[in-house]
């Protein structure tokens, strides 16, 4: 059982890849009251990559999602992890609105970045990725059902999502290695 249940701000990555790979039920599903929070910059990220990304509905088109706007030290700490993360002006904006409305809401980051896993870390922010979640529905919605979760890795990884694994096959050995599997 998750004993985590504070709620989740969303980055860009989880949200496109869930919703293309026909699983953003999931989000719905395990997510504390069924509601994400997705930062007004990811939105605007989920709304470029809508033209490439078909299947991928705006926020305000879901009901599990609800658009949320940095107050002012939510962006001054946006604009210091940005530094950090560095890049172009318009890189990791959504990376960073994230981090910045978990650590200053105490929510739970969910990014798939590993650079701004690491700004997350340093700034003491919880954070969980996508495979985390697809682990998480295993235990708690498929009934530790090893083909269905193993179907949801290999339907993310067939719309280009990078995972640190190489089919759902392997999601159970990463899992454990992880300590997300006992």
């Amino acid at each position: 059982m998750m004993h985590d249940r504070r709620r989740w701000v969303m980055d860009t990555s989880a949200y496109i890849h869930l919703c293309r790979a026909g699983h953003a039920s999931l989000i719905e599903a395990l997510a504390p009251d069924g509601i994400v929070l997705v930062p007004a910059d990811v939105s605007t990220e989920i709304d470029r990559g809508r033209d490439r990304h078909q299947g991928t509905p705006p926020v305000s088109a879901v009901g599990w999602a609800e658009l949320v706007v940095l107050s002012e030290p939510e962006i001054w700490t946006q604009l210091q992890v940005k530094a950090q993360l560095a890049g172009r002006p318009a890189d990791h904006l959504g990376e960073c609105a994230v981090i910045a409305v978990a650590r200053h809401r105490d929510l739970v980051a969910i990014l798939d970045d590993r650079a701004a896993v690491a700004q997350a870390d340093l700034l003491g922010v919880a954070s969980r990725d996508t495979l985390w979640i697809v682990v998480e529905a295993y235990k708690e919605l498929f009934d530790r059902d090893r083909d269905r979760a193993a179907k949801v890795v290999d339907d993310l990884l067939a719309t280009g999502m990078y995972l640190p694994v190489t089919s759902g096959d392997s999601l159970f050995s990463w899992a454990y290695e992880q300590g997300l599997l006992p």
